[in-house]
């Protein structure tokens, strides 16, 4: 995803593009110009010069009883390699649930990685890096439900 804050500069117009990065062509996308939005917003696809892997730990995540409340703990992680022979700024984000019940509550766990930003009504959390090249870096998202016995739901 690539986003362009200058969106009012002349020369960008709406409709077909094509997207190239280092005389690469990585494919076509849309250009919306008449949004209302700050940034303008493009599509890039995806590509093999940076990976992103997410997958649940199970050693971390569990179901658990406590009185008339079962609490259910997630925990995930998030592989970024930069696979380019240059630096790569990069943002990670991921979403984990949010509640409009009072009886309901997420909290984020405490091996959760350090955030750049957390968006708490969306529930987005964010970690900006740069990533040398060939470097790894890991991201662990972590979230405990809270709910009533009697409340089914769907996580």
């Amino acid at each position: 995803m690539a986003k362009i804050a200058d969106r009012q500069k002349p020369g960008i117009l709406s409709g077909d593009a094509n997207i190239t990065y280092d005389g690469t062509y990585l494919g076509a996308t849309s250009l919306d110009a008449s949004s209302t939005r700050d940034k303008l917003s493009l599509t890039l696809g995806t590509g093999s010069r940076v990976t992103v892997k997410r997958e649940k730990v199970d050693d971390c995540s569990a179901k658990k009883t406590f009185g008339g409340d079962i609490q259910q703990t997630f925990t995930y992680k998030i592989t970024v390699r930069n696979d380019q022979n240059k630096a790569v700024k990069i943002v990670v984000k991921d979403q984990y649930p949010r509640s409009t019940r009072k009886d309901v509550t997420v909290t984020l766990q405490k091996d959760t990685t350090p955030w750049t930003a957390n968006i708490e009504e969306t529930g987005v959390i964010a970690w900006e890096r740069e990533l040398a090249a060939g470097q790894s870096e890991n991201y662990l998202l972590g979230y405990a439900v809270r709910y009533p016995k009697e409340l089914n739901i769907n996580l």
